[in-house]
């Protein structure tokens, strides 16, 4: 009753704008004055192998990394697996061998018009280290469809950015349910590669259960080969005449498609509010017969792409 007294008498003769004024800042002291800062220990996990094996029929270098994991607040450089055995095999009959870089780098670098290989071979990766003698997984390279075209339009009084030339891609789903994969673009050769800039479709719209099979990639997908600006950039438009726009489909398997959806979700984390999903390790498709359980993902993509200069 004492307190209640005390500001009942700090706020006689005070009415209006200014009761609500001052009865806000009051409200303000009591809050900010019991914040605590609660520092959180957190646990390590042991460390375990992590695969990144994300192959194409593209006519340049083929690489396998093996890294190994961390602490999720550990913001150095991952620790490179070095003195693997790593290789490929090919339809059952054609082994394909990735040679130690070093750094965790393993490669395999196609001669003149060699390529991994055809649409609906079918892959094994195979390797073997020190601590972990038998790791595999199998991926079937799937088909892309082609791009018929890219268009670009000046936008103005747009709510979803400032005036300026956007784009967009077209192509058509190939026939049947469950294709997927991974729409990359690329400004003046620099791939866009922010969170937001993942691109993922399931046949032609985002998931399953919209069972669009067989139709042009919906509107979302399609424009989202322009860039996201920074926080810096944001007042500037996403291209300028002379920029060049390059748009690729990678194939992707459904264990494939599942873990990079994984992925895009707990890195936007941020901005999910209340509907952030736990972060977890994103579920891949390797395995070894260890028990030992193995982080990563093989996929061999089938690749198509289409260029455009922006006029």
């Amino acid at each position: 009753m004492k307190y209640r007294m005390f500001w009942m008498n700090k706020f006689r003769g005070v009415s209006g704008p200014s009761l609500l004024y001052v009865m806000g800042l009051v409200a303000f002291i009591f809050i900010t004055s019991c914040e605590d800062v609660v520092d959180i220990e957190t646990a390590d996990a042991p460390s375990q192998l992590v695969v990144d094996a994300w192959l194409t029929d593209e006519d340049k270098p083929q690489t396998i990394r093996l890294t190994r994991s961390q602490p999720y607040f550990n913001s150095e450089f991952a620790q490179a697996m070095e003195g693997a055995t790593v290789e490929v095999l090919r339809n059952n009959n054609t082994t394909i061998i990735f040679a130690d870089q070093g750094a965790g780098n393993y490669t395999w670098t196609p001669t003149e018009e060699e390529r991994i290989g055809n649409i609906g071979d079918r892959y094994i990766l195979q390797i073997s280290t020190a601590d972990i003698p038998i790791i595999s997984a199998e991926a079937t390279m799937n088909p892309s469809p082609k791009i018929d075209s890219i268009k670009v339009i000046f936008r103005e009084n747009d709510l979803r950015g400032p005036d300026g030339l956007y784009a967009e891609f077209f192509a058509r789903d190939l026939p049947g349910f469950g294709n997927t994969y991974w729409i990359k673009a690329f400004k003046n050769y620099e791939y866009l590669n922010k969170p937001d800039e993942i691109n993922l479709a399931y046949d032609a719209g985002f998931d399953a259960g919209a069972e669009i099979d067989n139709l042009i990639f919906i509107p979302p997908i399609r424009e989202q080969v322009n860039p996201v600006p920074d926080s810096a950039d944001a007042d500037l438009p996403p291209f300028v005449e002379g920029d060049l726009l390059r748009v690729e489909i990678h194939s992707l398997t459904l264990e494939a498609f599942e873990f990079m959806s994984t992925v895009r979700d707990e890195i936007l984390n941020g901005t999910n509010t209340i509907f952030a999903t736990p972060i977890a390790n994103a579920q891949g498709n390797i395995q070894s017969t260890s028990g030992e359980k193995i982080l990563g993902v093989f996929n061999v993509a089938n690749v198509t792409r289409l260029d455009k200069r922006i006029e």
